[in-house]
């Protein structure tokens, strides 16, 4: 049976989260179960891109040092916080980040590392179902152990990222693109993320999330903060996953990532399989957090006449839209979206070409929303899909 700690804790102060943190880990055998005396580890963080604590975008850096704290205290040689964030995978680009996002403050006061190596490196995986070659950050493959410190946030193309979406990061900066664009289903993608679970599975051995304060409504970047109130850590990312799923009032079978884990044999069917540890969900559940239902987009030029693909595609799936007068003209949309369905257009009166969005080509990935620095592309739900999951966005009553 698969133990999930929960913990309850209201604020980022550092003694309360240092003191939750171990309460976790210690549920869980201890930090000495998962980290030996004079290994290197990873700290996989969430740092998704350059947002300060304020915007729950990113692994608050208070949980990562009560974790680099405990890792040091179990003879760690060395500590290191890293991620691939959505973007170039460069010294100049990476140390931005970890400055704004509180990185590398906490790094400095708790004698842990930042990442400095940005490498890049091929693996073969023959037995992975879709992965076969991929490109991962170096770092993580030098590492002894990997902890993954998480931020609970809702999602617009999975409907959670937590556990198993974060290991994406291991993806290096651009290579990311390149992977949306070769596999563009949610089912393809989500086999894709579980071969990367596979492929790290002998050193990924431990996931914290920070669930104080999560994100809801248009996740990953460009939702609202949300209090949850908890710290949640487990050795398995799919039973963490299900139980950080219950706290933002989702039945966790209903995500197609943590459903995809059942098919690739991490949880069971059966829930209640899961044992979790310390507070009880239901005590903590967020009965009216925003959340989001994937709609699984896929291609409909088999299903439908071409002259109606783009009306069909309106109607019945979600799809990023850019807010044109708002637009900076950055490029930054255009420069990742995986399958070039993003032009840059300067219309008369315009000091500057903005973003325009191809929706025959799109294949609602969200990168463009995920990626934007200036929140200005936004979800919209086509009627059809409203339709079919207003029973499914109901909350209920408290």
């Amino acid at each position: 049976m698969d133990k999930v700690s929960l913990i309850k804790c209201e604020n980022y102060n550092q003694e309360n989260i240092d003191l939750a943190v171990k309460q976790a880990i210690d549920s869980l055998g201890g930090i000495e179960n998962f980290v030996k005396p004079n290994q290197t580890v990873i700290l996989k963080a969430n740092l998704v891109g350059k947002y300060n604590v304020e915007k729950a975008a990113t692994t608050h850096p208070s949980v990562v040092g009560a974790v680099g704290k405990l890792c040091k205290i179990a003879g760690a040689s060395r500590v290191i916080i890293a991620d691939s964030a959505g973007g170039p995978f460069t010294e100049g680009y990476m140390n931005g980040i970890y400055k704004t996002t509180g990185m590398q403050a906490i790094a400095e006061e708790f004698g842990l590392e930042l990442n400095q190596n940005y490498n890049s490196l091929d693996v073969t995986c023959p037995d992975a179902k879709v992965g076969k070659k991929f490109q991962i950050c170096e770092c993580l493959e030098q590492a002894d152990v990997i902890i993954n410190v998480t931020k609970l946030k809702t999602h617009c193309f999975t409907g959670l990222t937590n556990s198993v979406k974060n290991m994406f990061g291991a993806i290096p900066g651009l290579a990311k693109v390149e992977m949306h664009g070769q596999y563009r289903t949610l089912d393809v993608f989500g086999d894709f993320l579980y071969d990367i679970l596979d492929y790290f599975k002998g050193k990924l051995v431990l996931h914290v999330t920070d669930a104080v304060v999560g994100m809801e409504g248009a996740g990953p970047t460009s939702g609202t903060p949300r209090q949850i109130g908890a710290i949640v850590a487990g050795s398995n990312p799919v039973s963490v996953d299900a139980v950080c799923a219950r706290l933002m009032n989702l039945d966790p079978l209903s995500l197609p990532n943590i459903a995809k884990g059942v098919d690739r044999g991490y949880i069971s069917g059966n829930l209640d399989d899961i044992q979790v540890l310390g507070e009880k969900v239901d005590d903590l559940v967020v009965k009216d957090y925003k959340t989001v239902v994937p709609d699984g987009f896929k291609p409909l030029v088999n299903y439908v006449p071409k002259c109606m693909q783009n009306t069909v595609h309106k109607l019945m799936t979600r799809r990023p839209v850019i807010k044109r007068k708002e637009c900076k003209g950055c490029k930054k949309c255009h420069d990742h979206c995986p399958v070039g369905a993003i032009t840059m257009e300067q219309k008369k009166g315009e000091t500057v070409a903005k973003a325009r969005i191809d929706y025959s080509k799109c294949i609602r990935c969200f990168c463009c929303q995920e990626l934007c620095p200036f929140g200005v592309v936004k979800v919209k739900s086509g009627l059809g899909y409203k339709i079919i999951h207003l029973k499914k966005n109901k909350k209920p009553k408290n």
